[in-house]
């Protein structure tokens, strides 16, 4: 093992090989992460030359001189993945970004009229009707959305909300911390896993502004529980005079019986029909669209977070409106099928099947790798449907003696990046999140494992 890794070469080995061909910076890097790769794989024993190091080498200055940001083959199955960027966008909505960033717009002029005019116009007669709302406002992501509401409407005064439901997401993002920095008051009532409408009655004071109901987005509580619905603590802060606000979450316009998805998500229309003064969702959730945040209610409360001087500091861009916009129109349209996360969300496990079997077909020939397809289940993820499983078809991957970790690592670092999930020492390519078009794709990944 010493003799081989005395066989790395020095970095100014590489560094005199390209010069003239890469930039200096890109040489030493790429150098560096190559041959620490090597050091690594040399004393795991899964390496046993250093052959191909300097085209390993060249291959990763390329990808440094690349983007950043990069398309990624998402073979994990979590149709919402946070990690990945979340919902993809149909392709119209990225025509008409396109259009819109390569030119100059009426994003805050209306045309009409001559004069200046709100940006929010431009979807705000699709989320009135989508929603039921009375009005609506739009901001850059759902958290923005979330303080908003507490800072305009309960800013030095209580909030009181179920202890069940002081959530934590993704990126430390935790309701009590937000309600703190909003400068709202805390009042949790009822345990863990009983909550009562007598609980919020009670909690009830001079000082208290909102009742909060916050959708346990990614997870979900069984066995002996009891909770309120938005109905009934709507019912209650009606009778009192109090606000009622529900963070959906999801951002779901559509029921989602008509999905054919079962599950405790709720949409922005029922929340309202239900009683909820003000509903919060997310636009690259369910509503499969670009990042914002939409919320949606009464009149008199949806313009009073408008006009808080906090809203401009969290408003949307153009190309985010723009991309909402065609999104918006294909629900109006009944065209919400077309959008990416519904159609993969509710793909006929058939149709995934047949794909599973088409990539293994494409992988065949590939030395040393054998596959396998096999039934699995897939999550919708992004804090969506927490207790929904939806089955699928994978094929299932192992190369030669090396592990599914060193697989996946290697995947990952291809180009394209395919990202996967690893169960049972295999490497496993769900077909629910992978397009067709990604298929030769993923071949083109597996090529380069004897390089």
């Amino acid at each position: 093992m010493n003799q081989l890794l005395r066989q790395i070469p020095q970095i100014s080995v590489f560094l005199e090989k390209f010069k003239g061909r890469f930039p200096t910076a890109y040489v030493k890097r790429a150098a560096e992460l190559v041959t620490n790769r090597y050091r690594e794989e040399i004393k795991e024993g899964i390496r046993k030359t250093i052959d191909g190091i300097f085209e390993e080498v060249e291959k990763e200055i390329l990808r440094l001189r690349g983007t950043n940001l990069r398309k990624v083959v998402n073979a994990t199955g979590v149709v919402i993945n946070t990690n990945l960027g979340r919902a993809p966008l149909p392709g119209e909505a990225l025509e008409f970004i396109k259009e819109v960033a390569s030119s100059y717009s009426n994003l805050e002029f209306d045309l009409i009229r001559g004069v200046r005019g709100s940006r929010i116009s431009h979807v705000e007669d699709y989320l009135l009707e989508l929603t039921g709302a009375e009005a609506v406002h739009v901001v850059n992501n759902n958290a923005s959305a979330v303080f908003l509401v507490l800072n305009t409407v309960a800013y030095g005064k209580e909030v009181v909300i179920s202890r069940s439901e002081l959530v934590e997401i993704g990126g430390s993002f935790r309701i009590p911390s937000i309600m703190e920095k909003a400068g709202a008051v805390l009042r949790e009532v009822g345990t863990t896993n009983r909550t009562r409408i007598s609980d919020y009655q009670d909690a009830i004071g001079d000082n208290t502004a909102l009742l909060m109901k916050v959708h346990r987005s990614n997870f979900h509580i069984e066995g002996f529980v009891e909770d309120v619905s938005i109905k009934e603590l709507s019912r209650l802060g009606s009778k009192v005079g109090i606000t009622t606000y529900y963070d959906l979450g999801s951002g779901l316009v559509v029921d989602p019986d008509r999905l054919g998805l079962k599950g405790s998500e709720t949409s922005f229309k029922k929340a309202i029909r239900d009683g909820a003064d003000v509903v919060s969702g997310s636009g690259d959730k369910l509503l499969g669209g670009p990042q914002a945040g939409i919320i949606a209610g009464k009149r008199e409360i949806v313009e009073g977070i408008r006009r808080n001087p906090i809203s401009r500091a969290m408003r949307i861009d153009k190309m985010t409106l723009a991309g909402l916009e065609v999104v918006l129109r294909m629900y109006l349209e009944g065209r919400w099928m077309d959008i990416p996360v519904l159609a993969m969300l509710t793909e006929p496990e058939e149709k995934i099947r047949q794909k599973a079997l088409k990539l293994k077909r494409l992988l065949k020939g590939i030395d040393g790798l054998k596959v396998e397809v096999l039934r699995d289940i897939s999550k919708p993820g992004g804090g969506s449907f927490p207790e929904l499983e939806l089955p699928t078809w994978c094929v299932a991957c192992t190369f030669r003696d090396y592990s599914a970790k060193w697989l996946s690592d290697r995947l990952r670092l291809s180009d394209p990046p395919v990202v996967g999930r690893i169960k049972k020492e295999k490497l496993l390519i769900d077909l629910r999140t992978v397009c067709d078009e990604d298929l030769k794709l993923i071949r083109k990944s597996f090529e380069h494992l004897n390089y």
